[in-house]
């Protein structure tokens, strides 16, 4: 199959960043003997989300977060694939209940399916690996926005909103900032059929060598079972997963409490 024309322009214009930390229309044109216009186009689109940035002094153009930020996302989620797998095996038959492992896209407040166990053959959710759903209407999304900054979180909510799911889902700030405040509180998430209709899931966030939170675990069961279990029994065992998960990622709380306490 022949490749498109333009996505074979972007790539060799992304690949002369490996080069020269910056670079210019004209200098780009040249060196890939393409025309200044099409050039142009191009970085400007790639501008626009974040995989190029322009000098505003020189009007050179530099590879910017957003490729950083994919970047980081796949070797995070490939680490916590590789990680959490056996833990979301043990976890999923410990509960007789499907697991999961998500992260955030932070560009549609989403999150993101990494990876999931389903104990039996009939499976609560149809959802595999990539699958998303919106973060603030979700246990595992809730999970991780309850740990981001606040300009973080307003960016991420201003581009995405608050849309509804089912009639549970919380559609307004005020109500969604009481929430994650009582994840902060309490420290886990429980999703009430706000993201389907007859399920629920809980979901604990999980950290890194920084103590940054990068994604989340959970598991997820019918909403008349889920109510009829010990919610603190529950939370303790996904809890000891979750801190099992975060101490393999390099999360070490007392160190980390040392640290910033020397620096």
């Amino acid at each position: 199959m022949k490749p498109a024309t333009t996505v074979t322009k972007v790539c060799r214009i992304l690949g002369e960043f490996k080069h020269r930390p910056s670079l210019g229309v004209t200098d780009l044109a040249r060196r890939l003997n393409l025309l200044p216009s099409d050039v142009h186009r191009i970085l400007t689109s790639l501008r626009i989300y974040g995989y190029v940035e322009q000098s505003p002094e020189t009007k050179r153009y530099q590879l910017g977060t957003g490729l950083l930020r994919l970047g980081l996302t796949t070797f995070q989620r490939n680490v916590l694939q590789e990680k959490g797998r056996g833990i979301l095996v043990r976890l999923a038959s410990l509960l007789d209940a499907p697991t999961h492992l998500a992260m955030l896209d932070i560009g549609e407040c989403e999150v993101f399916l990494v990876d999931q166990v389903d104990p039996s053959e009939v499976a609560l959710f149809k959802a595999r690996p990539g699958a998303t759903a919106a973060a603030h209407s979700t246990a595992l999304g809730k999970a991780i926005l309850a740990g981001m900054d606040p300009q973080s979180f307003a960016r991420a909510l201003e581009r995405s909103g608050l849309r509804r799911s089912t009639d549970k889902t919380i559609t307004n700030l005020p109500a969604l900032h009481k929430e994650l405040q009582l994840v902060r509180t309490r420290g886990f998430a429980i999703d009430w059929e706000e993201s389907a209709e007859g399920a629920c899931c809980i979901g604990f966030p999980l950290r890194n060598c920084l103590g940054t939170v990068i994604g989340a675990i959970g598991a997820s069961m019918e909403a008349r079972r889920f109510q009829s279990l010990n919610l603190n029994r529950l939370a303790s065992q996904v809890d000891a997963a979750a801190a099992e998960l975060s101490y393999e990622l390099g999360y070490n709380p007392a160190a980390l409490r040392e640290r910033r306490q020397a620096g």
